[in-house]
């Protein structure tokens, strides 16, 4: 399988499995990412990472790859119907990761480029390691971030930040990933994963409406006004307040004992 799935304690791992790529992404790659976000649905916490040590390597451009030989035609002919409909699918593989209900985590090492890194601008948290390599490349062969790499890494980190990661297509590693806001922790080499299951067994103890009212309100921010988050975060508080589960986690800290969700 192109992307391995397996779930315990409620936090869901998905895996690139392409090693010998470097999971760089065919068409079978992208529609199991499909499959497999839309089978975690239910999950408490998902963590996506990549085999043997790198994340992706972007999009596979060897002959055998029939995305590639697809794209390859709107390339030659100038065919914009066809090259729509390559990316319309590609961004609802990349779209069903980030309409997942629970938090999603990217644990980054080695490679992180091009329609790799927009998978993990998809997530809600990237972990990197200090070495790890990330960029969009994709106009150095006369193409653009479009599966989510321009609008999102925008959303995340300013416009100008972003044009200059995606005009200039150059790399950068975990450290200054960092410091410019694409990821959220820099952890050292050969731990992004490890760090990224400890945050989501974190995330599985605290009481589960309260952090998916909460996650909502969050990734409905960046894209309404203040006033409007305030009211959407407004009604979130509502909800989790008469939820009942403040009901138990206020009886379990006054009983010093850890709480018991119902789910």
């Amino acid at each position: 399988m192109p992307v391995t799935s397996h779930t315990q304690d409620g936090v869901t791992v998905l895996t690139l499995d392409r090693p010998e790529r470097r999971n760089a992404l065919d068409m079978d790659m992208w529609r199991g990412l499909r499959s497999a976000a839309l089978a975690a649905e239910g999950a408490r916490a998902v963590i996506i990472q990549g085999a043997a040590g790198h994340f992706s390597s972007g999009l596979d451009l060897t002959p055998d790859n029939a995305l590639f030989a697809t794209a390859a035609r709107a390339i030659a002919d100038g065919d914009e119907g066809v090259a729509h409909e390559v990316i319309l699918e590609l961004k609802s593989c990349v779209q069903a990761l980030a309409d997942l209900g629970c938090p999603t985590i990217a644990a980054i090492e080695g490679a992180c480029i091009g329609g790799g890194l927009e998978i993990a601008l998809a997530c809600d948290m990237r972990f990197a390691s200090s070495t790890a390599s990330l960029g969009l490349l994709e106009v150095r062969i006369g193409m653009i971030p479009d599966l989510g790499g321009c609008a999102r890494l925008s959303h995340l980190v300013g416009a100008g930040r972003a044009a200059d990661l995606i005009c200039t297509a150059r790399r950068i590693d975990g450290e200054e990933a960092y410091r410019m806001g694409v990821v959220e922790r820099v952890v050292a080499s050969g731990t992004a994963f490890e760090v990224a299951c400890s945050a989501a067994r974190d995330i599985v103890a605290n009481a589960p409406l309260a952090v998916q009212l909460a996650l909502g309100a969050v990734r409905r921010a960046g894209d309404l006004g203040l006033q409007e988050a305030l009211s959407v975060e407004t009604r979130a508080g509502v909800m989790a307040l008469t939820s009942g589960e403040p009901r138990e986690g206020v009886t379990a800290f006054l009983e010093k004992r850890p709480p018991r969700w119902d789910r």
